[in-house]
Parts: C-alpha cells; structure tokens; sequence
C-alpha cells in the first residue's frame, strides 16, 4: 500500500511539473500573439527553468527575441540588434541539442539559418538552411530563404572583387594618405548588405511569421479550451 502511495506521489509531481511548464509556455504564446515580445521572453524563460530541456520553451525563447530585433533595425541601434540575434541564435541551437525529432530539429535550423540570414551572416545561413532541408526537404520557406541568401551572398562576392580591381585601379591614382582614408572608409560601408537588401530579407521573414501566426491561430481555435496545449 505504501507503495503504491509513492507511486501516485511521484505521478503528481511529474503531471504539475509538466502542467507547469506548459502553462508558462502558453502564457508567453499569448503576449507573443499581442506583440509583446519582451513578455513573451520573460514567460519562456519561466518555463524554461522549470524545464531547460524543454524544446518548445527553447524556440520560442529564440522566436521571442528574434521578433525584437525587427523593432531594433527600425531603431537603428546595432550594439541591442548584434546582442538580440546572437541570444536568438543560442537559444535556437540550444532547442536543437534537446530534440531527437527530425522535424523539429529541421524546424531549428531554419529558424538558426533566418538568424544569421538578419545578421548577415550569409553563408551560415546557407548551411543552416540547407541542413534543414536535408531533413525536411518539402519546406519552402527554407527552399526561398536558401535562394534569396545565395542571391545576396553571389551579390556581395561580385561587389568585392569589383572593389578589388577599384583599388588596384586608384592605388596609382593616390597622391596622399587622405585620399587612401577616404577609400577604406568606402569599401568597409560598401561590405554591408544596402538598405534595400535588408529591406528584402524583412519583407520575406515577415511574411513567413504571417503565416506561422495564421498556423498558430488555427491551432488555438482547434484546441478549443484545452488550456495545455503547447504550440
């Protein structure tokens, strides 16, 4: 009898243990959904230290900050958008290391691939994006975003050899040390991604998060009432 009276004690902690999580989870889905994404961090993180294996508090956490970073580019403050998508990545690699789901793991990646694709980190987000594709090869979000940060990365290889030959051209041309200044300053602002390039990468990240948003909606109307039910 006073066995099976631990066992029915260990089930109620790991049912309210789970309950926990959950709820926490679900309470950031919420303020995520109202675009309050500092709120909606502060709830994952929540969930996240009842369970720090917990793959969906770990995506949601990257989703979360991913989604300020947006509001940071519009703010123009680099230093907060640099820390933003490096946090956005650490928990997207992070939800990658606590699943075995081949789904899910596809799911990361793409998510990893659309952080460094904001960074700029090009040709990570090629491997990130061509990683989940192995995976799940039917994602086309995943196939555009492939193409569109190959585009830019075979955009801005071009843009540097041009500069290149620019400068083996002027290196004649120089009289003084000035001059030399004024063409470094020049190059460094010529090896970012344009206004309009990152204004690309925006319109497409956004229009896919409609959709997730859409996927999302469906499945609370779906769940009805079930107060559990992690997204």
């Amino acid at each position: 009898m006073r066995r099976i009276f631990v066992i029915i004690c260990v089930l109620i902690s790991i049912l309210s243990f789970s309950q926990g999580k959950v709820e926490l989870l679900n309470k950031g889905n919420e303020y995520f959904q109202e675009e309050d994404f500092e709120k909606a961090e502060e709830y994952y993180k929540k969930s996240l230290e009842v369970d720090n294996q917990y793959y969906k508090a770990n995506l949601n956490t990257g989703h979360s900050l991913f989604r300020q970073a947006f509001s940071l580019i519009q703010e123009e403050d680099t230093t907060g958008l640099k820390e933003c998508l490096e946090s956005s990545e650490l928990f997207y690699r992070s939800s990658l290391e606590v699943t075995t789901n081949k789904n899910e793991k596809s799911e990361s990646l793409y998510n990893l691939g659309n952080a460094h694709l904001l960074s700029q980190n090009l040709e990570e987000s090629i491997e990130s994006y061509k990683k989940s594709l192995r995976l799940v090869p039917e994602n086309m979000n995943a196939k555009h975003n492939l193409a569109l940060a190959q585009y830019l990365l075979n955009k801005k290889q071009k843009n540097q050899e041009n500069q290149e030959d620019s400068k083996q051209e002027d290196k004649e041309k120089k009289k003084d040390q000035n001059q030399e200044d004024k063409q470094k300053e020049k190059e460094e602002k010529k090896e970012s991604l344009s206004k309009e390039e990152i204004e690309q990468i925006l319109n497409a990240l956004e229009r896919e998060e409609k959709e997730v948003q859409e996927d999302l909606q469906k499945k609370k109307i779906i769940g009805g009432n079930k107060l559990l039910k992690d997204w």
